[in-house]
């Protein structure tokens, strides 16, 4: 895990401010997710899967609330 990736993670998961929200979800201190994002720190070999079940969960959760979006506008559009 390098920090670009941790960085690509953390920001399509929380957006710009990423870093503080990420280190709650991973259960470790802000202080030390600053440190692995600025490269000061080795990122732990049990970060990247705990990330990768982070994404999955909200890749699933947006996966479904698109598909209820889609079914709205094609509900509106048959309306019409």
């Amino acid at each position: 895990m390098t920090p670009d990736l941790l960085a690509a993670a953390g920001e399509a998961l929380y957006g710009s401010e990423w870093r503080r929200p990420l280190a709650a979800a991973l259960g470790v201190d802000a202080r030390l997710m600053q440190r692995w994002a600025a490269g000061q720190r080795n990122i732990p070999e049990t970060v990247a899967p705990a990330l990768l079940g982070l994404l999955g969960r909200e890749a699933s959760g947006l996966e479904g609330r698109a598909q209820a979006m889609r079914r709205a506008a094609a509900a509106i559009a048959e309306a019409e």
